[in-house]
This record gives C-alpha cells, sequence and structure tokens, in this order.
C-alpha cells in the first residue's frame, strides 16, 4: 500500500468532535451518513471502538467482519484497516486512541492478548467515556495530563472487562499466551507453546485464533516488535542487540516489524524517546 492511499480520516462524515486529545491520546465521536467509510489506513495506536448506533463493517489485514452496535473493538497498531458504514442509514460511533509511547509494557502486552471479538461495555467504561467529552480543553501541561489520564483509566477498564470476559476462555490458551510472553526471545517458542497446550499442529493454530482472533505466529511477532520497542527507549543497547535479544534473526527483520506497527525507523524512535 502506498502512503498516498493511507486515509486516517473518514468519509461523508456528517458531524465529529477530536478537541478533546493530547499528544498522546485522542477521545472522537463521529456520525457518518449513509454509504460513509475510513480508510484505507495503517493503524498507528491502540484504539478502541465503539458502534453505538446504525451499522459498520472493518476489514482488517484482509480480513472483514462486521462490528456489533453496543460492543467496543480493539484495534492495534501495524494494521491495514477500512471501517465501511451503512449504506441506508446513519452511523455513530465513539473512539479512544492511544499511542504506544503512553502505555506500560505490561499494559501494551496484555493489550495484544485480548481477543478481536467485541466486548459489551460496562457502566464504568461509559462514564469514562462520557466524562471525557466533558473536559475543558486548554494548551496547559496540566489539561493534557488530564487527558492521558482518563485515557489510560479507559483502557485500564477494557482490561478490566477482557479479563472477565476471558473467565471462561480456553485456561489451554491462556496459559499458552503467558509461556508466549515469558519465552518470546527463544527460537523454539512457537513449538514450546504448541506442545504445552498438547494440541496438534492444526488445532493449535484454531484454537488459539479462535480465543485471540489471530495465530500464535503473528501474536509472537507482535510480542518481539513491542518488545524491541520497549527496550529502544529505556536501554542504550544497539538496535542489532535489540533484534536479537528480542528474537529476530537479523535486525533488518527487526526494523521492518517497528516500522509496521510505528511508521518509523528505531533509530527514529530511540532518537524521539532520548530528546
Amino acid at each position: 500500500m502506498k502512503k498516498s492511499e493511507i486515509v486516517y480520516d473518514g468519509v461523508k462524515a456528517e458531524w465529529q468532535q477530536r478537541h478533546v486529545h493530547s499528544v498522546n491520546s485522542t477521545f472522537g465521536q463521529v456520525f457518518y451518513n449513509p454509504g460513509g467509510y475510513c480508510g484505507p489506513r495503517i493503524q498507528r495506536d491502540f484504539q478502541l471502538v465503539l458502534i453505538c448506533s446504525g451499522a459498520c463493517t472493518v476489514s482488517v489485514d484482509q480480513q472483514t467482519y462486521p462490528l456489533q452496535t453496543e460492543k467496543v473493538y480493539l484495534f492495534t497498531p501495524g494494521h491495514h484497516e477500512r471501517f465501511a458504514f451503512s449504506a441506508t442509514q446513519k452511523t455513530h460511533h465513539s473512539w479512544c486512541s492511544v499511542s504506544p509511547s503512553l502505555l506500560p509494557r505490561d499494559m501494551k502486552r496484555a493489550l495484544l492478548s485480548v481477543s478481536e471479538n467485541g466486548i459489551t461495555p460496562s457502566e464504568c467504561f461509559h462514564r469514562l467515556m462520557s466524562a471525557a467529552f466533558l473536559l475543558r480543553m486548554t494548551e496547559s501541561k496540566a489539561s493534557q495530563q488530564v487527558v492521558d489520564q482518563v485515557a489510560l483509566a479507559l483502557i485500564t477498564e477494557f482490561l478490566h472487562m477482557a479479563t472477565h470476559a476471558r473467565s471462561q476462555a480456553d485456561p489451554v490458551i491462556i496459559r499458552v499466551l503467558r509461556y508466549m510472553e515469558d519465552h518470546l526471545s527463544e527460537d523454539n517458542c512457537l513449538e514450546e507453546a504448541r506442545r504445552l497446550s498438547g494440541y496438534s499442529g492444526t488445532a493449535f493454530i484454531y484454537k488459539f485464533k479462535a480465543e485471540t482472533g489471530h495465530t500464535p505466529a503473528r501474536h509472537l511477532w507482535q510480542l518481539r516488535a513491542e518488545k524491541g520497542i520497549q527496550l529502544l527507549s529505556e536501554t542504550g543497547l544497539t538496535i542489532s542487540e535489540i533484534a536479537y535479544h528480542c528474537g529476530f534473526k537479523n535486525p533488518f527483520h527487526f526494523s521492518r516489524s517497528v516500522r509496521k506497527i510505528q511508521g518509523v525507523s528505531p533509530r527514529m524512535i530511540r532518537q524521539s524517546a532520548w530528546k
């Protein structure tokens, strides 16, 4: 996909509100007229999307599925997306997007293990989202911090909702996810994860995807790239050292994975973090 083809704003938006934002977080809501769409685009942030009314179908990396109303969906960095809204009625949706740089390491890891299936929002989630739109925005540092803290609270509540929803999930896959997080740099991580599950190769992929929404291999490379991005910001290791430490075969593969998630090179991420 060429850069010129990537569109982050939508088409046929009747009304939208984006003024509640900081450098790292944005709360927004929008009404799309019939036939509206957004994308194609590459997701830059961790984004929570709630379809309030109407209808929407989303394509993520060429996999297409409908979004249910009154369900919260998580979209993670680095994926190609296109949202197509109802052709016959207006669609209203709200969202919160947060830059990966704002989120603690453990929170990012937890988000990457959440299923792509929608989650029913709690009353607390609704109240936090509503509270965000009541904020009085200024350019002050305090105002920016308030937005970020509300966004972090919303993400935390979403993870709490996901944990509750997962309480009935396959305990074998939950154990596998924890193993992958602890052993992501090891060459045989995937094979050992499959062995730990007790499933055959095909059954393992099917069960894993049913719980998380993506394949074991895709999840592992996402974990490795996120770990590398963290090390770029927090250590003085060279890019090559980080690549091998996180399980990449070479620095080129690491750089390509980082660019897919963040849209910039590892060197630029480090320079930005160390300014």
